[in-house]
């Protein structure tokens, strides 16, 4: 029953065209017997679920907290509501990095139901993600508001936000979302080593963004030709100075975790020291002495190391995060940032949705009216699987 299920869907979908995104969520409803179907899609800013339509959201906008809906995209796990008819939400990921949520209608749920749903919502994730690459669709359906062009182009530029084995994660994400400016960060996680960086240009705006925009792409490339993280830092200071004159620079963290021995090596150029997280207590900043931002033709002061254990959990960012104010002027500052942190940790949330509430709690501390970017990195080891 559950290969003729999984056969149809393919059938049902692959010949359809990429605009018509809507016609797969119908006929993987249909496939699991649903009245209706449809999806729901995260905003860029993680706070709200907008309903996909023929060509973008349909005007249906739910909030993530405090919602069913939102429930299930959080804790990651398939709700169901109610009787005649049965309202079952089910989240939607690639991997880890989560997309939104599948809302399904019944009129009569059973368990037979409930063990075809992952197996179809996987291969329904696979066709929606095979064919939003050739329509905006999805891409305005995650718009809450209007998106600004130096924002458009650094959500291009991003890894997904998330990533997780069964040996590390790195989890991200950048406030304000709709008008990011010259903070980013990239990862890759490789055979032997999650590599990653966080950056915060100088400026605000389009300039800074191309800057960010040149810091990234120097920094991939020394990644993929494997040259190490002090040669990344001297090549990108050079592309920077070269490109934008020697008043503009970018400050930057770049560091690689060896999955097999929990090894954490990283480069400080300007940024805010990491926290770290072990056993559920912040045990403090990890040292590292600071090299010159990048473009100021300094060179590395030093390359830190240190060894993770199961369950670590280092938190990167921007100094926008502690520098926001309340209306009040109190700054949101370290210990707030490492108590939040902390909670997250404890309450057994996974690191994606740790950086969603760490990035939720910055927004509410200030109003949603951030002055400068703010940008967070998580990192967590999980251990060797040898």
């Amino acid at each position: 029953m559950l290969e003729d299920a999984l056969l149809s869907l393919l059938e049902g979908t692959t010949e359809l065209p990429a605009s018509e995104l809507t016609r797969v969520v119908n006929v993987a409803g249909k496939v699991l017997g649903a009245e209706r179907a449809r999806v729901l899609v995260a905003d860029y800013a993680l706070v709200w679920l907008h309903e996909l339509g023929e060509d973008g959201p349909t005007g249906d906008v739910r909030a993530i907290e405090g919602t069913l809906a939102g429930h299930a995209f959080v804790r990651d796990e398939v709700i169901v509501s109610g009787s005649e008819p049965t309202l079952v939400w089910v989240p939607l990921s690639e991997g880890s990095e989560r997309l939104g949520v599948l809302e399904l209608t019944y009129e009569s749920w059973t368990d037979d139901v409930r063990a075809a749903l992952a197996p179809v919502v996987r291969v329904l994730v696979l066709v929606l993600i095979s064919k939003r690459r050739y329509t905006d669709a999805v891409l305005r359906a995650r718009r809450h508001e209007p998106l600004s062009i130096a924002a458009e182009l650094q959500w291009d530029l991003l890894p997904p936000l998330t990533c997780s084995t069964d040996r590390a994660s790195v989890s991200g994400i950048l406030e304000p979302a709709y008008s990011i400016g010259g903070d980013s960060f990239d990862y890759a996680m490789n055979r032997d080593g999650a590599e990653f960086a966080i950056v915060d240009a100088v400026g605000h705006g389009m300039s800074a963004v191309m800057m960010s925009v040149a810091a990234i792409n120097s920094l991939r490339n020394a990644r993929r030709e494997g040259i190490g993280l002090q040669a990344a830092y001297e090549n990108t200071g050079e592309v920077i100075e070269t490109q934008f004159g020697t008043e503009c620079f970018v400050t930057a963290q770049l560091g690689s975790l060896a999955l097999d021995s929990g090894e954490l090596t990283w480069l400080n150029a300007g940024h805010p020291l990491p926290l770290l997280v072990r056993d559920g207590n912040f045990t403090g900043e990890l040292a590292c002495r600071p090299s010159m931002p990048m473009g100021l033709g300094g060179s590395v002061a030093e390359i830190a190391e240190v060894r993770l254990q199961p369950g670590d959990r280092v938190l990167f960012y921007t100094d926008g995060v502690t520098e926001t104010r309340a209306h009040g002027g109190e700054r949101f500052g370290v210990p707030r940032l490492a108590d939040f942190l902390v909670r997250a940790t404890l309450d057994g949330v996974s690191p994606a949705e740790s950086v969603r509430r760490l990035s939720a709690s910055i927004m509410h501390h200030n109003g949603n009216n951030l002055s400068d970017d703010a940008t967070l990195l998580l990192v967590e080891y999980h251990g060797s699987t040898n």
